[in-house]
């Protein structure tokens, strides 16, 4: 099996914001601590966040994922799946 990678679009309905900051280290921290996989790579932008996931496991985690992200008022995002090279 690939490594999958699993990307995290969050679109924000505003131009970056301080708290945003606390709000993506909360879901990295989340993410990780519930063994979803190994963030690599995190980012933000006017608008948007991005969190990048190298998933440990064969399982989907998907509907676990978008769980986390409703619980942080993140429902508005997209997530992709791409095998690692």
């Amino acid at each position: 099996m690939k490594n999958k990678n699993l990307k995290i679009i969050v679109t924000l309905d505003r131009s970056y914001h301080g708290n945003d900051l606390q709000l993506r280290h909360t879901l990295v921290d989340t993410l990780e601590e519930r063994g979803i996989g190994e963030v690599w790579d995190e980012g933000m932008g006017d608008g948007y966040m991005e969190v990048n996931v190298e998933l440990v496991s064969k399982e989907d985690k998907t509907n676990e994922v978008k769980s986390i992200l409703q619980s942080l008022g993140l429902s508005q995002s997209k997530l992709l799946i791409e095998d690692i090279e």
